[in-house]
């Protein structure tokens, strides 16, 4: 097949091509410059008859694409990934937020619909629900309470995308928190469980400071409540089974069935940095807190909400469509979130802070 990618440059999207080239599939990879795309392109040159880049900006009308190549991609792109997303829950750029994410999937699916697609699979998230505690695979209300801009703008462009069903076949796919691979643990994402571990690992840092104080730093955070991590290889395998068995106007929730508790979460950092200096205290004891530990906290607070509550989702479709893949829901243990920390931290240096899911 004839696949396009939008944020291709990103976590996901970059994951998603090495794989679609491994079936043999060719790769329309959408990037604002060949420049910004070079590095996965020459991680891709030994597939390079069949990786393509369209130099294209997502928040333009037809990605700002010339008539030209419009007409030369018409009838030849089968699918479309839509995978570019910015992801900051950074009230501030509430309106860039909206438009990336809004506009911009907007414009990919007047583009889809331009060049005749036959399928168009929209890379959305789990917490489009807000604050309901169940998730489930139908679409949520615009008006619906939301932590964040972004999740209220992801939810907005959900909607968008089943307004295009008559056009061509159109399907949600919703991760929740993606982390490393499950076998590397390789990763190149700077957000969620990573900001954590670069919290413990600057404790770490503090406590060797001052080797003969017995340190235990106390960080916020409900011990029982679970994150719902899912490794980048299950979440893609997901989306490439939507190639033969995604079914129209569906919702497929890529998440965790069995999600670890941020106990277990920061046992297992804490194994993998061989550091113990770390007590998970409740919110409700913030006033105990030293000077030093409420500015460790404050990087981490972004995350409150989904730190502090557990979320139940409903994968009905998800299971439907790994039953006709004869692939296995995802069984996360222990040992494979260690390995997960441990392929990270070994190769990789670990900064939190807002990012770009590879947008265009």
């Amino acid at each position: 097949m004839n696949i396009l990618i939008t944020g291709s440059t990103g976590f996901l999207g970059s994951t998603l091509a090495k794989r679609l080239l491994k079936e043999n599939h060719h790769v329309y990879l959408v990037a604002r410059s060949k420049k910004k795309a070079q590095a996965l392109i020459e991680e891709l040159d030994h597939k390079n008859g069949q990786v393509h880049v369209i130099e294209g900006e997502l928040t333009r009308s037809s990605l700002g694409i010339n008539e030209e190549e419009i007409a030369a991609l018409t009838g030849n792109i089968d699918v479309i990934y839509h995978s570019a997303a910015l992801l900051s829950f950074d009230e501030s750029m509430r309106e860039e937020i909206f438009h990336v994410n809004v506009s911009g999937t907007k414009n990919i699916l007047e583009f889809a619909k331009q060049i005749n697609v036959q399928k168009f699979i929209h890379v959305s998230t789990a917490y489009t629900l807000g604050t309901r505690s169940i998730g489930s695979e139908t679409l949520y209300p615009t008006s619906s309470t939301f932590q964040n801009a972004y999740e209220e703008s992801k939810c907005n462009a959900e909607h968008l995308v089943m307004s295009y069903h008559q056009d061509f076949d159109v399907m949600i796919m919703r991760p929740a928190i993606i982390i490393g691979d499950s076998e590397t643990g390789e990763s190149n994402s700077t957000f969620g469980l990573y900001g954590i571990i670069r919290t413990v690992e600057i404790l770490k840092k503090l406590a060797r400071r001052d080797p003969n104080t017995n340190h235990n730093y106390r960080i916020l955070m409900n011990k029982r409540s679970v994150s719902n991590l899912v490794p980048i290889d299950y979440v893609v395998t997901v989306l490439m089974l939507g190639l033969d068995f995604g079914e129209n106007n569906t919702i497929y929730h890529i998440t965790n069935p069995n999600p670890p508790s941020n106990q277990l979460i920061f046992d297992s950092i804490m194994e993998s940095l061989e550091f113990n200096g770390v007590e998970l205290t409740p919110y409700d004891e913030e006033h105990v807190l030293t000077e030093e530990e409420v500015k460790i906290n404050t990087p981490i607070k972004v995350f409150k909400e989904y730190l502090n509550s557990s979320i139940t989702f409903v994968d009905e479709n998800t299971r439907n469509l790994l039953h006709q893949g004869n692939v296995n829901p995802l069984n996360m243990d222990k040992e494979m979130l260690i390995r997960i920390i441990d392929g990270f931290v070994e190769h990789k240096t670990v900064t939190a802070k807002p990012v770009l899911l590879g947008t265009v």
